[in-house]
């Protein structure tokens, strides 16, 4: 498995468990075409892992401009993290691209309990 595919399979698996939590999921409702959506997530993951230029992704993604109008509370970004974390532990490859797949998280947690005034 490439560091691509190892991507797009934690991706796929975290989406399947997040579309049906019973506090999260109703969030993803609104994704209408999940077969376009997982796979620009994923590269999403790429730019941010394996150092890809973001400008691959078309078109751009604007993370806080998306999540922000969602309202998701404080509860809900915790339990999307333990969702995403509970993911990657259920994968052994690349345990090296994992860590910094942790480390990102904990930006992301920040960033997002910044924007969303938690």
């Amino acid at each position: 498995m490439s560091p691509e595919e190892y991507i797009l399979k934690v991706t796929q698996s975290f989406y399947a468990k997040a579309r049906v939590d019973i506090l999260i999921g109703y969030h993803f409702w609104r994704i209408q075409d999940f077969d376009t959506h997982i796979p620009r997530i994923a590269l999403f993951w790429e730019t941010q892992l394996l150092n890809r230029s973001v400008k691959s992704i078309t078109p751009p993604l604007d993370l806080m401009g998306v999540h922000i109008p969602m309202n998701i509370h404080k509860g809900e970004l915790a339990r999307w993290l333990i969702l995403f974390r509970k993911t990657l532990e259920e994968f052994s490859e690349y345990p090296e691209l994992k860590d910094v797949w942790l480390e990102r998280l904990v930006f992301f947690e920040k960033n997002f309990s910044r924007f969303l005034g938690f």
